[in-house]
């Protein structure tokens, strides 16, 4: 994985939260929502927002999304850059740019095209961890498309 510039928390917690990342990063590959599983909380209050512009609530409602995508969707690795984060007490953020190829293989449209043409393009994850139980899980995430263009008022 890239150099990751998480700061706060132990050692041990920064370690813990990027090996949980990239699990997360592996399984996205191939939509395995099993390998999800463990990975984000199964609280009712975690809320997650997908690249398809859509809210999911809860982890099941992320699967039953998944579980389509896994049907419909060939994935490359998501390899992540500009890692990175604050760990402060029971919570944790993780943020980075994720490359990517993918391509839509459902026999319908897709139902919003965003880069199912196979053509590389980067995204912006963040990732938001909570301590429940002891075990670091995925309480939010928040994936968006980003924009090589320029920036509005050249900033």
């Amino acid at each position: 994985m890239a150099e990751a510039k998480l700061t706060g928390g132990t050692e041990d917690d920064r370690k813990e939260i990027l090996r949980l990342h990239e699990k997360y990063i592996d399984v996205n590959t191939r939509f395995d929502w099993e390998g999800l599983a463990p990975l984000y909380s199964p609280s009712p209050d975690a809320t997650y927002f997908n690249l398809n512009g859509h809210t999911y609530n809860g982890r099941d409602h992320w699967i039953r999304l998944w579980k389509f995508y896994g049907q419909n969707v060939a994935s490359t690795y998501w390899t992540p850059f500009d890692i990175g984060g604050a760990v402060t007490g029971d919570l944790a953020v993780v943020w980075c740019h994720r490359k990517t190829r993918r391509q839509w293989t459902g026999k319908e449209p897709p139902p919003k095209n965003i880069n199912y043409d196979g053509t590389e393009f980067i995204s912006r994850s963040t990732m938001v961890f909570r301590k429940e139980d002891g075990a670091w899980r995925v309480v939010h995430a928040h994936f968006s498309p980003a924009d090589s263009g320029p920036r509005p008022g050249g900033v």
